[in-house]
């Protein structure tokens, strides 16, 4: 039996022994091997050294980016985990999905410093590069302004000028796609796998939920929009998935279920709002408001602060002014009512509510009648979207620019806003004069401009004003210049302004779009626009209807004084209502009673109904619970199949691998060329050979190439070096002759002088000298007689000694001789005595043996030694030769 399909502690330990011989990939191999056994299923999630084994596999797959084989690993604890009793097993399975997106994250910012180092090396490199280079150019420029300098050398390399032409951006991103991008997107796909792992499970959720919001952070973290979208894609796939009902499955009617889920729409709202994606925004708010009508409890006012809030932005983002104004109501209706806010939250948000509120156009709904007039759209989607947007916000009725403006809440916002934007109010919807507005508005619109959290609302507020105004003046006036009302429609500030073509296609397309109830003539001579009443077509029609709006001014205003009349009007119509009601009751009741039986007998066939459709969903269920079973089966067997052959295709896989491994280091081991692993992993050994030979004579070529072209200009060189030195070294030749010329020449002149001189001087000396000479000569014969009779005696008496001293060596030499001469004699004759004595030793122990053996033998028999007794006599007796007969027949044969 293998080690694998051993215990676990075992396993644990053969890993952690290959792993300190430097050995991970192996010991990773029988660490998958082990978790994918047959055996390993039953063994108990619960054994604390089969935890450390799938730790252990996780940190080593992680290290490689092996996502897919830690998804198997998971998988494969969550069934072992599924098949044990109790919850012990869900709780280490969450506990590796927390060690899993841990270390994947730690990875994710090692890889993260390592790009930004790498990429501040590359940019301080790229600045050095940039810098040699502009010095080399510096120093082209001096070089051509003296041409007389011949000793000018370059101090950097083509490469440091490429170098230095590549921006730090481009630097960053390599950086980002060698280091970081790998690791993002392995930490992207362990979200994906732990979500996947954890989902549709009541005993998992609490974890699902805390992954969800870790994949959130995650996205804001690196501002990954796209994977952003993709989560919010898989969450609704999960959230759908939840409705069906089987064993340990999710249930949204519990209130803690539903509340930790609504928590996690939440936090997807505010990342897509944070994230600016507005769409998925959308989407989270529709998910959102879905699960609070399936909760049976309120929520909590923190959490609708933040839906309106995120729903106000929404609306804004997409001018949807009227729906934005009311999420603004609703918030500050829950602000309001909050005993934490601050006054000066309370008074940016009533603010913010009442510039919303203001930049709500004029016809909001025109366009969307307009097209449902001209058969463009269809009428009911309009009224969809409203009811839907309507619902969003709990609204029982779809708001409008009036209802809006005329809410009690408007009256609370007055009280808390900012003083010029209540001064906005007042001049635009409570005394607003077409005339005078845009000089009275000025200062209050400059400070609109300059704040930042007024920005977004300078263009609904130009296109509110200008319609106002110019739906006024239409209202005023029968005609009017066409300058003039340009002008009450400037402002000093230049953003809510239009341009004079912008604000003239503006006031002719006012009559098509309803702004403007009356009929436009351009007088383009005079500049003059003329207003025409579309209802006052003539001037007695013009008079009927005067008449008649005075009439309906006059009745409103005695309804307003004469209130008793009024009363009675009222109690008399209401008993004509009373009367007629008691003269129909009969006919209504008896219409009520055959209603209630048509009702009864309705409800009789829709229990019946209800019966047999419950009766034909069950026994489908019955059905689809078998098909489902045998599909689970059969996908259970495929997937056992294909796990055995991904397993036989991974092993052979493997082995080809690292021989290709093997090919490409002995390659690379040799230091001619080099091969990465990479470039050929998809190649044969046999391609990876001919690639070596193709390299190997490429490799030769470019030596053979470089060698030549070295030679060359080392020769090239050599020669430029001596056809300059040649004229050089002649001029110096000539100037060393010279000069060594004149030394000699100066030297001859000196050393014949003295030699003058001293001869001179010898003279002198000789003639002084030469009275010396007799007496010299007298004194030198006497001395050589003197000398030659002491040599005399010395060599007599050193013959005498010589002679005495050979005579005593000559009798040293003959004692000496004779001396050695007998000790030799001696030596020899003890050597012939001990040859003697031993040799007797030696024959009386062979004679000795002999004996002995001879013993022995008659000993061991004792007719052999009768025998030989009785042939060693010469004269026999008759029994004695019976017997020598006898015995000689038993030894002779």
């Amino acid at each position: 039996m293998s080690y694998q399909a051993g215990r676990p502690e075992n396993v644990l330990r053969r890993a952690e022994d290959l792993i300190n011989i430097n050995q991970p990939d192996v010991a990773l191999q029988n660490l998958y091997t082990f978790i994918t056994a047959k055996r390993t299923k039953n063994i108990e999630p619960t054994n604390t050294q089969l935890l450390e084994i799938f730790k252990l596999f996780i940190s080593l797959a992680v290290n490689n980016r092996l996502s897919k084989d830690i998804k198997d690993a998971l998988y494969q604890y969550k069934k072992m985990a599924q098949n044990s009793s109790g919850t012990s097993g869900f709780e280490n399975l969450e506990q590796l999905t927390k060690y899993f997106i841990t270390i994947a994250n730690s990875k994710l910012d090692e890889a993260r410093s390592k790009a930004n180092v790498a990429a501040e090396v590359a940019i301080e490199k790229s600045v050095a590069s940039a810098a040699a280079a502009q010095k080399v150019i510096g120093s082209i420029d001096d070089d051509e302004e003296g041409e007389d300098d011949e000793t000018f050398t370059f101090n950097v390399s083509p490469e440091d000028i490429l170098l230095s032409s590549v921006t730090t951006d481009d630097t960053t991103d390599r950086s980002n796609k060698e280091f970081f991008l790998p690791w993002l997107r392995f930490a992207w796909e362990s979200y994906r796998t732990v979500l996947e792992l954890l989902r549709g499970n009541n005993k998992l959720e609490s974890s699902y939920c805390q992954v969800t919001l870790q994949a959130f952070q995650f996205c804001v973290k690196y501002e990954r929009k796209s994977e952003f979208k993709r989560l919010c894609e898989i969450l609704k796939t999960h959230l759908l998935s939840f409705t069906k009902e089987y064993d340990d499955s999710v249930n949204l009617s519990n209130p803690d279920t539903l509340q930790r889920f609504l928590d996690t729409r939440f936090q997807q709202l505010n990342t897509a709002v944070e994230l600016e994606l507005w769409k998925e925004s959308f989407k989270s708010i529709e998910e959102v408001h879905g699960l609070m009508k399936l909760s049976k409890r309120t929520p909590k006012p923190i959490a609708m602060i933040n839906y309106y809030n995120n729903l106000a932005k929404i609306f804004q983002v997409s001018n949807n002014y009227v729906y934005a104004t009311a999420a603004r109501q609703k918030l500050f209706q829950l602000l309001i009512q909050s005993p934490v806010i601050t006054d000066a939250e309370l008074k940016e948000n009533a603010s913010i509510h009442l510039v919303t509120s203001l930049s709500i156009p004029l016809l909001e709904y025109f366009d969307h009648s307009f097209s449902a007039q001209s058969d463009l759209v269809d009428a009911e989607f309009f009224k969809r979207k409203n009811n839907k947007l309507s619902s969003l916000l709990n609204l029982n009725e779809i708001p409008t620019r009036e209802s809006l403006l005329g809410s009690s809440t408007l009256k609370e916002v007055l009280k808390y806003a900012d003083s010029e934007i209540v001064q906005l109010y007042t001049l635009l919807e409570k005394s607003f004069n077409p005339l005078s507005f845009h000089s009275s508005v000025n200062s209050i619109l400059n400070n609109i401009a300059e704040t930042d959290k007024y920005a977004p609302y300078v263009e609904p507020l130009k296109k509110v004003f200008i319609s106002k105004i110019i739906s006024k003046v239409s209202t005023l006036y029968e005609s009017i210049k066409f300058d003039f009302l340009y002008k009450i429609c400037t402002f000093e500030n230049a953003g809510f302004n239009y341009d004079e073509f912008t604000f003239e296609d503006i006031v002719t397309n006012g009559q098509y779009t309803g702004l403007i109830k009356a009929d436009i003539e351009f007088d383009e001579e005079a500049g003059v626009i003329n207003f025409t009443d579309k209802l006052y077509v003539t001037p007695t029609s013009k008079v009927n209807s005067r008449l008649y709006d005075l009439r309906r001014a006059l009745s409103s205003a005695i309804g307003l004084i004469n209130v008793q009349q009024s009363a009675d009007v009222e109690k008399e119509r209401q008993a004509k209502i009373i009367k007629s009601a008691k003269e129909n009751f009969e006919d209504e009741k008896k219409t009520i009673l055959q209603t209630a039986a048509l009702i009864k007998e309705r409800a009789e066939l829709l229990l019946e109904t209800k019966k047999n459709e419950k009766l034909a969903a069950e026994r489908e269920k019955a059905e689809e619970a078998l098909r489902k079973k045998r599909a689970e089966e059969e996908r259970i067997q495929q997937e056992n199949e294909k796990r055995e052959n991904d397993k036989r295709e991974k092993t052979q896989m493997s082995i080809l691998m690292e021989n290709k491994k093997t090919l490409v280091n002995e390659i690379n081991s040799k230091g001619v060329i080099h091969i990465k692993f990479e470039d050929v992993k998809d190649m044969s050994e046999d391609d990876i050979r001919a690639l070596r030979a193709e390299k190997l004579d490429a490799e030769s070529k470019k030596l053979e190439e470089q060698t030549d072209a070295i030679v060359k200009r080392a020769d090239y060189i050599e020669r430029a070096q001596r056809q300059y030195e040649i004229p050089i070294l002649e001029k110096e030749i000539e100037k060393d002759v010279s000069k060594q010329r004149e030394e000699y020449n100066a030297m001859k002149a000196k050393n014949l002088e003295q030699s003058q001189k001293s001869h001179e001087e010898a003279l002198h000396v000789k003639e002084r000298l030469a009275r010396f000479v007799p007496t010299y000569e007298e004194y030198a014969k006497k001395l050589d007689a003197l000398v030659s009779d002491t040599v005399e005696q010395r060599k007599k008496k050193a013959a005498e000694a010589f002679e005495a001293e050979k005579k005593a060596r000559i009798e040293a030499f003959i004692e000496a001789k004779k001396r050695e001469f007998l000790e030799e004699a001696r030596r020899q004759a003890e050597e012939e005595r001990a040859e003697i004595e031993a040799a007797k030793e030696a024959e009386r122990v062979r004679a000795q043996a002999a004996k002995e053996e001879e013993r022995r033998r008659y000993a061991a028999d004792p007719d052999r030694a009768e025998y030989e007794s009785l042939m060693a006599k010469s004269k026999l007796s008759m029994s004695e030769k019976l017997k020598l007969r006898r015995l000689a027949l038993k030894y002779t044969n």
